[in-house]
């Protein structure tokens, strides 16, 4: 018995705990009341719960993301190369994927809408950077690939009126990277039978390529109107993970001609949960221009340690700044496990 135990020694000795430590990533946006990012945040002045509890943030760094930005901020925005490889990493500038709801019914005051979007494209173009790239998507039956990324503004706005059609568009042109053509499959675009379907492969192709993008949605609805209210689809949920996945925020432009409408609140939720925000063009379409403006001119980079929640699978996040009771937050509000 004496030697048994003088065995088991040793091998007590060498069992260790180990306490794995997560950390993430949240892009945070705040502005104040008139629309302009509030600068100068440390990581004190954020406070951050994960499904209810107070997270650690342990860094906090400004990232201005326009030329006009970085001068505020003294940071020299460093010479560009010209981008002619197929292997470079993201450029500079910031990535907005334009996403147009294309009414395959032909609603006159989703059309009319969609219309005057078109009309003001120069609005939608002219605060953009030279090192910004925009790609163009539309939906109407199914997901259609209209133009891959570019700070060409003429073939950006080209594609623009392009997506008012319901025609199947040509292939977009090869560029440089970060491009998204290699990452798309044309049939499995055809077969996305809902908006939702359609944002799932849009953010799947995003995920590989660093950094937060902006998907831009100009359009009327999501989500499904029955006998309780607005209920979103099935695939909702998933197009939501993927969002958070790609690190990209979703900007519900609401060209719908109408003063309120159902559809709106699962336009509202999208931008919601991914830090993004909701605006309608139908009266004032120049101030959610300005709003979009300024809002993207920066954004914070938060370094979080999860609090150990007993939650598995999916999170809730909330952040704020206590500091700055008026101003406006916007970050994604979940969290998918990885493993």
């Amino acid at each position: 018995m004496t030697a048994l135990l003088l065995f088991a020694l040793p091998l007590a000795a060498q069992v260790q705990e180990h306490i794995t430590v997560e950390r993430i990533i949240v892009d945070a946006r705040v502005t104040d009341d008139g629309g302009n990012p509030i600068t100068g945040l440390k990581g004190s002045d954020f406070r951050v719960r994960i499904d209810g509890k107070p997270a650690v943030v342990e860094s906090s760094e400004w990232i201005p993301e326009t030329a006009a930005a970085r001068e505020m901020a003294s940071i020299d925005a460093a010479i560009a190369d010209v981008n002619t490889s197929l292997d470079q990493p993201a450029p500079r500038g910031r990535l907005l994927i334009f996403f147009y709801q294309t009414d395959f019914a032909r609603n006159s005051a989703r059309v009319a809408g969609q219309m005057q979007t078109v009309v003001n494209a120069n609005d939608w173009l002219e605060w953009l950077d030279p090192e910004d790239r925009v790609a163009v998507f539309s939906f109407d039956s199914h997901l259609k690939f209209r133009l891959d990324f570019t700070n060409n503004k003429d073939h950006i706005k080209d594609a623009m009126q392009q997506a008012m059609l319901t025609n199947e568009p040509p292939w977009p042109r090869i560029v440089p990277m970060p491009a998204l053509a290699k990452r798309l499959d044309p049939t499995e675009m055809r077969k996305a039978a809902s908006p939702e379907a359609a944002l799932i492969i849009v953010a799947n192709a995003l995920r590989p390529i660093p950094g937060p993008k902006s998907i831009i949605l100009f359009g009327w609805g999501l989500g499904r109107l029955t006998p309780m209210g607005v209920m979103m689809e099935e695939k909702y949920f998933s197009a939501r993970q993927a969002l958070e996945s790609a690190r990209a925020s979703v900007f519900s432009i609401d060209f719908t001609q109408a003063d309120s409408h159902s559809l709106e609140v699962g336009l509202g939720k999208v931008a919601g949960d991914t830090g993004g925000f909701y605006a309608k063009t139908f009266h004032f379409p120049k101030i959610a221009v300005d709003r979009l403006q300024k809002t993207l001119a920066g954004h914070y980079e938060l370094e979080v340690r999860k609090p150990d929640t007993n939650v598995r699978g999916t999170h809730t996040i909330e952040v704020d700044v206590p500091s700055q009771r008026r101003a406006t937050v916007l970050a994604r509000s979940t969290y998918v496990d990885r493993e």
